[in-house]
């Protein structure tokens, strides 16, 4: 009988906390232009952590806020799936511990044999005076 009650305590637990989390409220519109940036984001997170690793030594507890995309460009020619994108974002340790921000150009082209890969970076420090805008994934 309590395996029951876990079980259906559990089960309704995970329903509430799942539908809450996808009623959360964003500033950002829903435009097609806001999704292709939050889908370049999600994709380009492990080259974008490379920084990080390379920066800091590590990832362990260290995360990410803040991403946006600065720039996107097509490399070689017009009809190539071969680009050049900067992207910028916040990282931090703990809640309310932001550190630097970073800004990072991955590169995918025929030197890199059509994989995304870290070229270079930008560190600076995250100051809690300047008026740093975030993006929202939409």
């Amino acid at each position: 009988m309590k395996k029951i009650y876990l079980i259906l305590t559990f089960v309704i637990l995970t329903i509430l906390s799942t539908t809450t989390y996808a009623n959360l409220p964003t500033k950002t519109e829903t435009t097609r232009e806001n999704l292709l940036e939050d889908a370049v984001i999600d994709l380009l997170a492990k080259p974008m952590l490379a920084a990080v690793d390379d920066y800091y030594g590590t990832t362990f507890e260290i995360g990410s806020f803040c991403e946006r995309v600065i720039e996107i460009k097509k490399l070689h020619h017009p009809g190539s799936w071969l680009f050049e994108t900067k992207i910028e974002f916040v990282t931090f340790t703990g809640p309310h511990n932001f550190m630097d921000i970073f800004t990072v150009t991955l590169k995918k082209d025929w030197e890199t044999e059509g994989e995304w890969v870290m070229q270079k970076y930008n560190v600076r420090k995250y100051d809690p005076k300047e008026k740093y805008e975030c993006r929202s994934p939409a």
